[in-house]
């Protein structure tokens, strides 16, 4: 048990923290990009509220324009600190995440899968070295990796197991014809196309929940790990291509 528990906790390569790095710095900023037109038509009325709960804080305290702006202009320099590494990539997390936190809450802009995500992934990249260089030829802690790899488990297997039990369209070929030409995350000519070959959404649908819910067992054995990530940039950037979500799927890739 003890030798296990030394090969569990043993320091692990650290390269993938350098690509992962730059990956969530670009995501940060595409999420930066499309807050945009957020922005402006959370600061186009004073009474005009983009999301719904129990309780808003934009009910209370509303931003002004140059106030959002500049909250705005923080987050998009963070989003540079991360990419430049070093002493500035943690900062730069704390940063960019402080502008998303303060522009989701005091706008009342829509809370959505891609904004959950992302923090996640703010929480993975503040645990992991990314401000130390050369990451390529060093070994670390591996706890910055078991958490990503927890709640990747969490974020698929929920999903995979939700669209099997509670979602009977995805088993029968339903479910993506809907989401290809949706008219707030529709992709286009060849997402039109592909919505209405049946037996192209069947085994796409079939291959989505086998994915997501062997996501948690598969990832857990080492000589797997690299055709589930490749399985999972398969799917992500299918998805990218084909509909108008890339913020989440960026953040995930």
């Amino acid at each position: 048990v003890l030798f296990r528990s030394e090969r569990l906790y043993a320091p692990r390569w650290a390269g993938g923290w350098a690509v992962s790095r730059v990956l969530f710095g670009l995501a940060t900023i595409l999420a930066q990009l499309e807050r945009i037109p957020e922005v402006r038509d959370a600061l186009a009325s004073p009474s005009l509220v983009l999301s719904s709960g129990p309780t808003r804080v934009s009910d209370h305290v509303l931003l002004g324009g140059p106030a959002a702006w500049t909250v705005w202009a923080g987050g998009l320099l963070g989003s540079l600190g991360i990419l430049a590494g070093g002493r500035l990539a943690k900062p730069g997390v704390l940063g960019w995440f402080a502008s998303h936190a303060v522009l989701l809450v005091a706008l009342g802009l829509n809370v959505r899968a891609p904004e959950r995500v992302i923090v996640f992934c703010s929480v993975a990249m503040l645990l992991a070295p990314i401000g130390e260089r050369a990451l390529w030829t060093k070994a670390r802690s591996p706890a910055p990796r078991w958490f990503t790899m927890v709640f990747f488990a969490a974020l698929y297997g929920s999903t995979g197991f939700m669209k099997a039990l509670e979602e009977p369209a995805w088993w029968t070929g339903d479910a993506l014809p809907l989401d290809l030409v949706d008219r707030h995350h529709a992709g286009g000519v060849i997402a039109a196309w592909i919505s209405g070959q049946h037996w192209l959404c069947f085994g796409l649908g079939w291959g989505t929940i086998a994915f997501e819910a062997s996501f948690p067992f598969l990832i857990g054995f080492a000589e797997l790990t690299p055709w589930v990530l490749l399985a999972g940039i398969g799917m992500h950037g299918t998805i990218e291509a084909l509909m108008d979500r890339s913020e989440e799927h960026t953040s995930e890739l």
